[in-house]
């Protein structure tokens, strides 16, 4: 922080010494020229007045500029002096004047001119004087206008400059030193505070408070690392939820299988096909959470790679709906399939399966008493939509975003689910986000939810199989 006001202030300086040091001469001599013209500019224009207004005119602006001004009436070679107005011994006017052949070759430089202006050097005359002069017809004779401004010498305010120059250089270092330790104790504290929390985040602690102080940036860091936090604490939350309810799954299986396991072993007469079909579906119902646990590793953690393929999306989805014939003879689930003409898409066969199904899967565990699924295929403007309705309690509308993420639990209270093993809606969002395909819900309370998905419907289906 010292270093770069260090070098502001450097800038400063040097910015200062040439405009002040090296250049004051020149802006000076400048500044000099520009207001003598701008006398002889207003005695033009006071010239047009009778001649005791232009004489009270001259003198005013003598004395108003420190200056000296001559006006002469000229009648062929002769010139008259007819206005004198001296504020300063020292000029051209003074010393030269008397000499008609000088009179005569300003008479000749600015006549015919808009101006003629020079500057006059001379030991006698100081550090030399600026001249402007100016020519203005008058009936028979012309009015010659001469403004004399002496120029003074400015090497003792340069040498005074330089001193003044040394005191401000450590005069400004100081306080530079003092700005840049107030400034960056002003930033870093906040800084150090955020530092202090975060380690306390770092090790699980979710109760803290980033402040970010008075500067833009560190109170929008602030307010990220809050905000960072709390998604922290929430996901934490979820995730000992998700553990919780796996825990329950693994456990109901394991506990249904040992249990009938050991009846088998203990109790003769008990090795029945019922016991030993009950031992089968348990097992089934632990591997496909395994399975569905490492499926949805894999997708969320981008090891799963598409293999896309040219398939009959309408026969995927009808393949998906026979695999439910046992729930729809034995427990009395009525699943329909609406649709108007076999649609091909090109997609992962496998992953579209998986999303069918678990779909299907959901709509079961939550569907009305009247047990109804209703399954619908739509086509427009190229794009092949499948819906996925239930007729059960629906989603609050406050829930609807939440319930694809990955930990997110509608309910307070776990719920055996009839098929598949509750991890459904977060294998479905992984899948069709590494198709790149639209997806969502749209659910009335009482009524029911509808869950859809799109993928680009193939026209031509003779292409390759593989793309």
């Amino acid at each position: 922080m010292f270093g770069y006001m260090a070098l502001f202030i450097a800038i400063v300086i040097a910015v200062l010494w040439l405009f002040q040091i090296i250049l004051l001469d020149d802006i000076y001599r400048g500044t000099v020229k520009a207001e003598t013209k701008g006398v002889a500019d207003a005695i033009t224009v006071a010239s047009k007045l009778d001649r005791e207004s232009l004489r009270s005119r001259v003198y005013s602006l003598a004395a108003d500029h420190s200056t000296c001004v001559s006006v002469y009436e000229i009648s062929g070679s002769k010139g008259k002096e007819i206005i004198s107005a001296h504020s300063q011994n020292l000029c051209v006017i003074h010393s030269r004047l008397l000499n008609e052949s000088f009179l005569a070759d300003i008479y000749a430089n600015a006549n015919g001119k808009s101006a003629y202006i020079e500057t006059v050097e001379g030991s006698a005359l100081g550090e030399g004087s600026i001249l402007c002069s100016r020519v203005i017809p008058d009936g028979s004779a012309d009015l010659l206008i001469i403004v004399n401004t002496p120029l003074a010498s400015v090497d003792a305010t340069v040498r005074t400059l330089h001193l003044q120059f040394g005191f401000i250089t450590v005069i400004l270092l100081v306080v530079a030193a003092i700005m840049a330790f107030v400034i960056s104790q002003r930033f870093t504290r906040p800084v150090a505070a955020m530092n202090k929390e975060a380690k306390k985040l770092a090790v699980g602690n979710y109760d803290v408070n980033f402040e970010g102080g008075d500067f833009l940036e560190t109170a929008e860091l602030g307010r990220t690392l809050n905000y960072a936090a709390g998604e922290l604490s929430k996901l934490d939350t979820m995730q000992k939820e998700l553990i919780s309810n796996i825990s329950h799954d693994l456990r109901t299986p394991l506990t249904m299988i040992s249990g009938y396991s050991e009846v088998m072993r203990d109790i003769p007469g008990e090795m029945t096909a019922e016991n030993m079909q009950i031992i089968i579906d348990e097992t089934k119902r632990l591997s496909s959470l395994v399975n569905d646990m490492l499926d949805l590793s894999r997708l969320t953690g981008g090891a799963r790679r598409l293999n896309t393929t040219v398939f009959s999306l309408t026969e995927c989805v009808s393949s998906t709906i026979d695999r439910y014939a046992h729930l729809t003879e034995k427990d009395g689930y009525k699943i329909t399939f609406d649709f108007r003409e076999s649609v091909f898409v090109a997609a992962d066969e496998i992953l579209i399966l998986q999303v069918v199904y678990n779909l299907i899967s959901n709509a079961v565990n939550y569907t009305g008493d009247d047990k109804l699924i209703h399954i619908a295929q739509t086509v427009e403007n190229g794009m092949c939509r499948i819906s996925v309705s239930d007729t059960g309690d629906g989603i609050a509308e406050e829930k609807l975003p939440h319930i694809w993420d990955r930990y997110y639990r509608t309910g307070d209270f776990h719920k055996r689910a009839v098929m598949g093993t509750g991890l459904g809606l977060s294998i479905v969002k992984g899948a069709l986000i590494l198709h790149n395909a639209p997806f969502g819900v749209s659910s009335t309370p009482g009524v029911g939810s509808t869950f859809w998905f799109e993928l680009p419907v193939i026209s031509d289906t003779n292409q390759s199989s593989s793309i």
